[in-house]
């Protein structure tokens, strides 16, 4: 399970609205708890679903847009870079 600590639930919410909008269901399980990972694919999928969430987040940055109230989307989707990375490393 990904780690999202009581103090980086935005970059939760921020990835979740995401995995909504992109339409990446392994995302959303993950991240919202319900499942692991369960194989190489899965692995590759939630990957490749960080960098097009990257994508959209820097065009929604660019854009001044406002994320679920959250309008400090680069510094989120830091912390939520560090979590995919823990949670990739185990």
């Amino acid at each position: 399970m990904m780690n999202f600590n009581k103090a980086n639930q935005p970059a939760k919410t921020l990835v979740l609205h995401y995995a909504k909008q992109l339409r990446s269901e392994i995302a959303e399980s993950v991240v919202s708890g319900n499942s692991n990972l369960g194989s190489k694919e899965e692995a590759k999928s939630l990957a490749y679903f960080f960098w097009e969430m990257t994508d959209q987040a820097v065009d929604d940055q660019k854009e001044c847009k406002m994320v679920e109230g959250i309008t400090d989307i680069q510094s989120w989707l830091e912390k939520a870079l560090h979590i995919f990375r823990g949670y990739f490393k185990k």
